[in-house]
């Protein structure tokens, strides 16, 4: 296990919780392939459904800059 502490997208408070940061889309996750077949999500979606966000920023969209 990791020392690394990982920061969640998550805010009780916040009822917009699941929202990407701003200019960051569903394309950049690497779990893309996953919520494509069972949300239906696009590459261009601004949204994560699971609760608290699992983005996790793809290796092909850090290694691009993107």
């Amino acid at each position: 296990m990791s020392n690394e502490t990982r920061q969640l997208n998550y805010d009780p408070a916040d009822p917009d919780k699941m929202k990407l940061p701003i200019g960051i889309t569903c394309g950049d996750c690497r779990h893309i392939r996953r919520c494509k077949a069972i949300f239906g999500h696009v590459e261009t979606d601004t949204y994560c459904d699971w609760s608290p966000s699992c983005f996790e920023k793809s290796a092909t969209s850090a290694a691009t800059g993107g």
